[in-house]
């Protein structure tokens, strides 16, 4: 650190009164970089409690998500669970964006892709379901519903995700529409059940397949999209029998830490999961209890993905205190010039014990301590007897080898050097063993000289 370097004792070869200013300049750009080391911190222990929660839009289309529903009674009941009671009607509804005016396919398709603008459709209002849950020659679209093996009185759900099915916004000149789900249970007037249990369980989303080859073609990019089934946090919703109630969706996917202990060493958050957001409006009975209407729909057409981040990490604490100490030592080498280079750090000096350093001093001195003394710390004006400054200069030169100046190529050319000389003898025995003249130009070649003796004039 360029405080220490500035301490004294002071250079001999620069006045006095530049060292202190120097050292003056070098307390205040401390001062600083601890100043800005404490507000790091102080920001990043008041940001440790919870991380921030970032939201954007996910354009991917997706289906209407897949459920069980069961009846339930108040009571306990052990009746048998054999007899069939529980069917479901199910019917594509169409919403006007601008008017919020709701109209059902003329022939009670569900497919949008047989729905082709605005002669297609009729008005649907709520005194229409009377006549959906009565009129047997309406078709019922019954064929999306299982049987749940585990529980007989219970149905699941299954969405089609043909046909390009998806939740979306669709346009029948000249307006655009909302595709919805209305959902008709029935039970038998005689059922004892008072109520049911809703439980979302999985989507299916259109997910693009990113991948290397994908990113750096020009091919379409609808060919790497491909459906994901995915499984939704477990949730758990009741409606009464007899009721109409609309179910409004907001599908999310939320990106959180396995460990905040992660989060604080700056990596992203890894563990994604998918759950809906649900807003129930009870409109009104139906004029029968024996049945219940369900309507699904969507708020919006896209995905909202929460990911968590911490906004403070240990991480960015160390870049930004590292990067001002960076800039202060940029600004105090271009006032004062570089400090003193060293090969030691705070481990060799300070912070290993007195045995470790004992030991690092004992290996130093057996490769740097010579008959002349040790380099750069006695005066070479007085050398011991029968030292020669050679001695002197070779341990110098292990100790920038070793330290500071990568000798990899000098070595590779003395590599070179000595096999080319190998080879050029071994040329002059095979010549003197023929009895033939040696070539005058391969004697006198000065680039060949200069490799054998070194010399660079």
């Amino acid at each position: 650190m360029f405080f220490f370097k500035s301490c004294p004792p002071f250079r001999t070869s620069e006045p006095k009164c530049f060292s202190i200013l120097r050292l003056f300049i070098a307390i205040i750009f401390s001062s600083f970089i601890i100043i800005y080391a404490w507000i790091s911190f102080e920001e990043f222990v008041s940001n440790i409690d919870e991380p921030n929660l970032y939201i954007s839009e996910l354009d991917e289309h997706f289906t209407y998500p897949g459920f069980r529903v069961c009846p339930k009674v108040l009571s306990n009941y052990n009746g048998d669970d054999t007899i069939d009671t529980l069917n479901i009607s199910l019917y594509k509804l169409y919403r006007d964006i601008s008017s919020s005016q709701l109209y059902i396919p003329n022939d009670y398709s569900f497919y949008d892709n047989k729905i082709h603008g605005l002669n297609d459709l009729n008005l649907y209002d709520f005194n229409t379901l009377y006549e959906l849950h009565n009129n047997y020659s309406i078709p019922t679209n019954a064929n999306f519903f299982i049987r749940d093996h585990d529980n007989n009185r219970c149905r699941i759900f299954i969405p089609p995700s043909i046909n390009d099915e998806f939740s979306r916004i669709v346009e029948f000149k000249p307006f655009f529409v909302a595709n919805e789900l209305l959902f008709i249970i029935t039970l038998d007037n005689s059922s004892i059940y008072s109520y049911f249990e809703i439980n979302f369980e999985s989507i299916t989303i259109n997910k693009r397949n990113l991948t290397i080859q994908s990113a750096l073609s020009n091919r379409n990019p609808n060919k790497d999209l491909k459906d994901v089934n995915t499984t939704l946090i477990p949730n758990q919703y009741f409606i009464t029998r007899g009721r109409y109630v609309i179910y409004e969706l907001i599908l999310k996917e939320r990106i959180s830490y396995s460990s905040y202990f992660s989060g604080y060493l700056g990596f992203k958050a890894s563990n994604i999961s998918t759950f809906l957001e649900i807003e129930e409006k009870e409109l009104a009975s139906t004029p029968n209890a024996s049945y219940t209407a369900l309507e699904l729909r969507f708020q919006y057409n896209f995905i909202i993905r929460e990911q968590q981040k911490f906004q403070i990490t240990v991480a960015r604490v160390i870049s930004n205190i590292g990067g001002f100490y960076g800039a202060l030592s940029g600004i105090f080498v271009l006032l004062f010039g570089a400090s003193k280079l060293t090969p030691w750090g705070i481990c060799q000096k300070y912070v290993c014990c007195w045995s470790y350093r004992r030991s690092f001093k004992r290996h130093l001195a057996s490769r740097y301590v010579s008959r002349a003394g040790i380099p750069l710390a006695d005066d070479p004006r007085k050398l011991p007897l029968g030292a020669e400054l050679s001695d002197r200069v070779a341990v110098l030169e292990h100790l920038l080898k070793e330290y500071y100046i990568d000798a990899y190529y000098l070595e590779k050319l003395r590599t070179t050097r000595k096999r080319y000389l190998d080879l050029r003898n071994n040329n002059f025995e095979l010549l003197k063993l023929l009895g033939d003249d040696i070539d005058e130009d391969l004697k006198d070649d000065i680039a060949l000289e200069r490799l054998e003796d070194g010399s660079t004039s």
